[in-house]
């Protein structure tokens, strides 16, 4: 359902107060910066899985 804006910035899925869309967005950008990738696999009504990799 969200699967084109879950990385991008200031994007919230929830509804916490002092959520700000920034950690997601910086953890993407941190990871790539060194080669690697993020992904999310995710079952509605389920859950979510966040795998990161990186290369060697």
């Amino acid at each position: 359902m969200h699967k084109d804006n879950i990385f991008k910035i200031r994007k919230v899925f929830h509804k916490h107060p002092d959520a700000r869309g920034f950690g997601l967005f910086m953890t993407k950008t941190q990871v790539e910066s060194m080669g690697g990738r993020i992904w999310i696999e995710s079952i509605p009504n389920k859950g979510s899985t966040f795998f990161i990799e990186f290369n060697n």
